[in-house]
């Protein structure tokens, strides 16, 4: 697996191997934005370097050689990328940075690039709702693209974007209705079906590529960081309590019920086995939080549906585990 461990000033990419439980430093970048680390092949990964000044790359690592290639290179900020399963589509989002507020969907293939642009985005906040995803259906025939922001005068993600386009001709496939899904935010696929998941001010909505309409999972269920298990089985994902403090839960696809994991704060779900979840450990601010009450500590904790027990994994600095892609062999 591959994760980030960011400070205010600098990112650094590390390499876990679980036969050697020493983590190898990859990729140090004078930067504290997210590189967004993901494997795009077995020993391949690829990451974002957004720096302070110039402009922003995405670029490709070679595991075994250590080699580095420029796949991208732009005038702007990169908040997001996406390759397809199959490694032939590369979709970015860019935002100007000259104050323009112009943001734009790049999706690439063999050279050739297609450009839609976004409405315009004001600014953005700091907090959980506020969220940004590229991420192709399992038979990468759709892009998912979740570009919600916070501003200073609250949630306001219907100023953003939600969006799902066909990849074969770049054409919008499904934008949640107005009025009941206003506010979309939180989506992700299942894994092995084109049926997407999300929050909006109703509840959990599911959508079914070629619908005309929208299902409703859980009304009132206002999630966090939705990840489904390797089997669609689970839906793993951070809820807040009445005391603002954030707790991983499981949604059963198939009872359609809702269990808890544990009691003490944790955030950030991602399954690593059809009943193993990784996420993060939470703890309460020392002194202001940008996103709440509590924050994340940077200790990483796995959990296991079968015995209903967490062990604790040897990371220190890991503060979104969306940063964080895993293959086995």
């Amino acid at each position: 697996m591959v994760f980030t461990a960011s400070t205010p000033s600098a990112s650094e990419i590390f390499l876990y191997d679980s036969a050697s439980s020493t983590p190898q430093q990859l990729v140090s970048l004078s930067t504290a934005s997210p590189p967004e680390p993901r494997f795009i092949a077995a020993q391949k990964i690829a990451y974002l370097d957004n720096p302070n000044a110039g402009p922003a790359k995405i670029i490709s690592l070679e595991l075994g050689t250590r080699a580095t290639s420029t796949e991208v290179t732009v005038n702007g900020y990169v908040p997001a990328f996406a390759y397809s399963h199959d490694g032939s589509l590369l979709a970015y989002l860019l935002h100007d940075t000259s104050g323009s507020g112009k943001a734009s969907l790049h999706v690439r293939r063999g050279g050739q690039e297609k450009t839609l642009s976004l409405n315009t985005v004001a600014g953005r906040g700091i907090g959980r709702d506020d969220e940004v995803r590229l991420e192709f259906a399992p038979d990468d025939k759709y892009l998912l693209m979740v570009d919600t922001y916070l501003s200073n005068q609250g949630q306001a993600p219907e100023t953003g974007q939600f969006l799902v386009i066909r990849s074969a001709d770049n054409t919008v496939a499904f934008v949640p209705p107005a009025g009941i899904s206003s506010n979309a935010t939180m989506a992700t696929w299942a894994r092995h079906k084109d049926r997407l998941y999300y929050r909006d001010a109703v509840g959990v909505r599911s959508w079914d590529a070629g619908a005309t309409s929208v299902g409703t999972m859980a009304t009132a269920l206002h999630w966090y960081d939705p990840a489904p298990a390797a089997d669609d089985r689970w839906l793993a994902f951070t809820e807040i309590d009445n005391n603002s403090a954030p707790h991983v839960r499981l949604y059963d696809l198939q009872s359609h019920q809702v269990l808890a994991t544990g009691t003490v704060p944790r955030s950030h779900p991602i399954f690593i086995t059809g009943d193993t979840l990784w996420y993060l450990e939470e703890q309460p601010c020392v002194s202001e939080c940008l996103g709440g009450p509590s924050q994340t500590s940077g200790r990483v904790f796995a959990y296991s549906l079968k015995t209903k027990s967490e062990t604790g994994l040897p990371f220190t600095d890991v503060h979104s585990l969306s940063q964080l892609s895993v293959v086995s062999s």
